[in-house]
């Protein structure tokens, strides 16, 4: 039997049990039907974990009820952040991720193959696949930079260093600890922050919607999909007709009394336009192009 880590492989599990302990709260163990109770047992060691100033725990005669409580105007980091940081990764991955860094370090412009080749002679025997997967991975996160020639990609590392930007540019630093804790850019700033050792020790917001950062995972599908101007599925946590198909999204809406976020949506199986709630939302898929997205979108 595996024993309990704080470490998650599936965040979308963990992100439904943030939820119900934080949107909802008071919830009992025998709450939480969809799931077994062992489950719920480590969901809650692992958000514990995490929140151990911010759970509070009530007993009455239907058992110990868990909430998450926490006065966003007297935190300097939003404490939600830490689920983004539970992530676990492979032996494998681990070991990928220093080869790549250590053989490209000093500069080095190399083919795949010659990474390839490298890895296996210097370090272990890996398929070229794995690491193509892995390096396209890295070039998206602005890691790694490929330049295609004749036909073939080269790859270097990215020289962009967060600790010399901070460095060089007067005030960045500031700008970075405000924007760690506002919905625009949340987690990366937190995430620089961190990599460079450093922490919001000046800024407080009183009225810090800090639930939204784990809606941030689901907006990337939305704003391409807008982007794209295709249609989306929408499948909702804990819902009996948990999936909305074929619906064609318009704009994120925030409401200005409870902080709440929308996500406007045009129904064309209905005609009409309405809204759902992103802190119910557990995953956007991406369709289809809309052809007439453009007749149908709200300036």
């Amino acid at each position: 039997m595996g024993g309990f880590s704080e470490l998650v492989k599936n965040f979308d599990k963990t992100r439904i049990y943030i939820y119900d302990f934080f949107i909802y709260g008071f919830k009992r163990r025998g709450d939480f039907q969809h799931k077994s109770k062992r489950t719920y047992d480590d969901e809650k060691r692992r958000i514990k974990s995490w929140l151990v100033d911010y759970i509070q725990e009530d007993n009455s005669k239907k058992g110990k009820s868990v909430s998450i409580s926490v006065d966003s105007g007297s935190i300097s980091e939003n404490p939600l952040y830490k689920a983004y940081y539970s992530k676990s990764f492979t032996e494998k991955d681990v070991n990928l991720h220093f080869f790549i860094i250590d053989i490209l370090y000093n500069g080095e412009i190399l083919t795949l193959k010659e990474i390839t080749d490298i890895i296996n002679r210097d370090y272990m025997e890996l398929d070229e696949q794995i690491i193509r997967k892995k390096l396209s991975e890295y070039e998206k996160e602005g890691i790694i930079i490929a330049d295609k020639e004749n036909k073939k990609y080269n790859y270097k590392l990215s020289t962009d260093m967060a600790d010399e930007f901070l460095e060089n540019y007067q005030g960045l630093a500031d700008a970075v600890k405000f924007f760690s804790e506002t919905q625009k850019f949340g987690i990366v700033g937190n995430s620089i922050l961190k990599s460079v050792g450093l922490k919001n020790d000046i800024f407080r917001i009183k009225h810090n919607y800090i639930v939204h950062t784990l809606e941030d995972i689901i907006i990337p599908n939305i704003l391409t999909a807008i982007e794209q101007k295709k249609y989306i599925s929408i499948i909702k946590f804990h819902s009996k007709n948990n999936e909305i198909n074929n619906v064609i999204p318009m704009k994120i809406l925030s409401s200005v009394q409870t902080g709440r976020r929308y996500l406007m949506v045009y129904c064309p199986e209905k005609k009409r336009f309405t809204s759902t709630r992103l802190d119910s939302t557990e995953k956007i898929k991406i369709k289809g192009k809309c052809p007439e997205y453009d007749k149908i979108y709200i300036v």
